[in-house]
């Protein structure tokens, strides 16, 4: 909520027992343009503040049934009327009723008798001042709400591509998770709330048992050698499966250059690791395809080629017409196949979901 209230438009709430002290409160606050209501005693004007919070008290310490102190007190008590400056006017003028109006609460201690312009100074003063605290409120509140917009973006940008953050500070070995590196980890379940810093080692309890020792090498080979960070890729533990994430980390360094932490993300390729697999598979099937078409295809087809010319010729080289012809039978069975061969492994190679 904004707070835009002019100080020469605030409502000042006067409280002393001496009607005189109250008219004279009055006759100066009104002449400088406030909004003036008054009370003869505390526990009045307890009960209209609560109705109806005033910018600035006026509060007199001497005062039956509940002194100004006891007044102060309970406003500060109250969280819609603890932010209310109150400025103790008070004939008291001894090192003791001072501290003992600031001990309670109030922002300043105007002794009587009082100089208007010096109690009008104070009360600008402090009105400035608390427009200046709802101000800077109002701007943390607006950055806050930013903050939490970004951080959001942050998170559902981070579930579209499957890839968390994090942050390690080096001095504790304490690891900071976003969102979506506690599920990628599977570290979702945990009851510690988020990016909570935990021990490094829960983050090492989820690596595969048989990447875990490359793990913790690679990262001491990193820390030994920080300037160029590290990336690397290994199996993790994570709801009775394994999967592959890819981990990419580089140091912050402080004014020394000696490193404070470490910042980077964590991705679930668990899904490219399988594409590129089959690729890889499907790429052996294409060359022996190849190979065979350059190859074993060859000699069969150089045999029926040359079987043809022979029955151009009208003595059959020396064969017997039916033995040219068998001959060519089993070339062409042979070259057949062959081509049925490439394409059973063709048909295989595209047949989604088959894996080695």
């Amino acid at each position: 909520m904004k707070h835009t209230r002019n100080t020469a438009q605030a409502t000042i709430m006067t409280v002393d027992d001496t009607v005189k002290n109250l008219e004279l409160l009055e006759e100066m606050l009104v002449t400088a343009g406030y909004r003036v209501v008054q009370f003869p005693r505390g526990e009045l004007a307890i009960r209209a503040a609560l109705r109806n919070p005033p910018d600035l008290i006026l509060l007199d310490v001497m005062m039956p049934f509940m002194n100004g102190y006891q007044v102060c007190r309970t406003l500060k008590q109250n969280e819609e009327l603890s932010d209310i400056p109150v400025i103790f006017v008070s004939a008291l003028g001894d090192a003791d009723s001072k501290v003992k109006a600031f001990t309670e609460g109030g922002v300043d201690y105007v002794t009587k008798p009082y100089q208007d312009e010096e109690v009008l100074a104070r009360i600008r003063i402090h009105l400035e001042l608390r427009d200046a605290r709802r101000k800077l409120q109002d701007q943390k509140a607006h950055l806050d709400d930013i903050v939490r917009e970004r951080t959001y973006d942050l998170n559902q940008a981070q579930k579209v591509a499957n890839i968390g953050s994090w942050k390690l500070t080096l001095s504790d070995d304490m690891i900071e998770l976003s969102e979506q590196a506690r599920i990628i980890m599977g570290l979702a379940t945990e009851t510690i709330p988020c990016n909570t810093p935990i021990p490094l080692s829960k983050w090492m309890d989820q690596i595969h048992t048989d990447d875990r020792r490359m793990v913790r090498d690679t990262w001491l080979e990193a820390k030994s050698n920080f300037k160029n960070g590290y990336a690397t890729e290994y199996r993790v533990r994570k709801d009775d499966a394994t999967i592959w994430v890819h981990e990419d980390a580089r140091f912050e360094l402080d004014a020394d250059g000696r490193p404070l932490r470490a910042i980077g993300t964590i991705q679930d390729v668990t899904e490219r690791r399988t594409h590129l697999k089959a690729l890889e598979r499907q790429n052996r099937v294409l060359r022996d395809i190849a190979w065979t078409q350059s190859h074993v295809v060859r000699a069969p087809l150089v045999r029926l080629m040359g079987l043809v010319e022979v029955l151009d010729d009208e003595h059959f080289a020396g064969m017997g017409r039916d033995e040219v012809l068998a001959e060519i039978n089993r070339s062409a069975g042979e070259l057949d196949e062959i081509i049925r061969d490439i394409t059973l492994k063709t048909d295989q190679l595209f047949k989604p979901g088959e894996s080695e």
